[in-house]
């Protein structure tokens, strides 16, 4: 028999379920992790990359030995994540910079686009259904007024599950669901809309390939492989926001059907 593998990153942990192909849960390994507040940036919640992917990396191996299986044995996998959360490189696909879904560091930003571009919020919701809080358009503007090296080095934006997925893979890529929390993106015709960040003066040339749920991005490299006991041969899958695929799973994919969905996030302070 084959499996699936699940990645989850939530807020406040990571979790790696396998399932087989018939879709029941076979074993599930979770661990929490944390977002820290910058010294000196008020309401910052930093997304520590280098920390969080070692606990990927645990987390994986030991759902694959809860399991009794190899890497082998699972044949595709993919990731969701909080939503919000953004993640930058450089044009070597490597990690810059990154913030988790709740941080509001971007306060000042989101006032000067306000005060200088007039209902500038209302016409970039009605593109990406985004509006300035937590999205990554200030954020991206932010990094620009207070760290412009790092911001020079920006090749790429994506969001935390597509991070894993990019780990895993070496794509850097998006979907939908995901893309739409940038603010920078038309839902309608489903991708960038690269004219609205150079409109408020931040790179246009930086937003990944936008893949629907369930392409097939390619499969894990050796680098990942070795790190997280993965077979070279696992597909890797596009995944996506955590609410829409949570609905999508439960069946709530028609107008008037409805759901809730939860969760829970303790924040840590410096």
């Amino acid at each position: 028999m084959k499996y699936l593998m699940a990645l989850d990153a939530g807020t406040g942990s990571f979790r790696s379920v396998i399932f087989d192909t018939k879709g029941n849960q076979i074993s599930l390994s979770q661990e929490e992790w944390t977002h820290l507040e910058e010294k000196d940036v008020p309401n910052s919640m930093s997304f520590d990359f280098t920390k969080n992917w070692d606990i990927v990396c645990r987390c994986i191996q030991e759902s694959l030995t809860l399991a009794k299986l190899t890497g082998e044995d699972i044949i595709a996998l993919s990731a969701t994540s909080m939503r919000e959360g953004i993640v930058l490189y450089d044009g070597h696909g490597k990690e810059l910079w990154a913030v988790a879904n709740v941080d509001a560091r971007a306060q000042k930003e989101v006032r000067f686009l306000k005060e200088n571009f007039a209902k500038i919020e209302e016409e970039f919701y009605q593109e990406s259904g985004q509006t300035f809080a937590l999205g990554a358009l200030p954020r991206i503007l932010w990094l620009k007024n207070n760290h412009p090296e790092m911001y020079e080095k920006v090749a790429r934006v994506s969001m935390i599950g597509d991070w894993i997925l990019a780990r895993l893979s070496g794509v850097i890529a998006t979907d939908p669901s995901n893309a739409g929390t940038t603010g920078v993106f038309s839902l309608k015709k489903r991708d960038w809309l690269a004219s609205m960040a150079s409109k408020v003066g931040i790179k246009d040339d930086i937003f990944p390939p936008c893949y629907e749920v369930g392409t097939v991005m390619g499969t894990v490299n050796k680098e990942a492989s070795s790190q997280t006991n993965l077979s070279v041969k696992t597909k890797v899958v596009m995944g996506g926001g955590d609410v829409q695929l949570g609905s999508a799973g439960l069946g709530i994919v028609e107008d008037g059907q409805v759901a809730i969905l939860g969760g829970s996030f303790f924040g840590n302070r410096l």
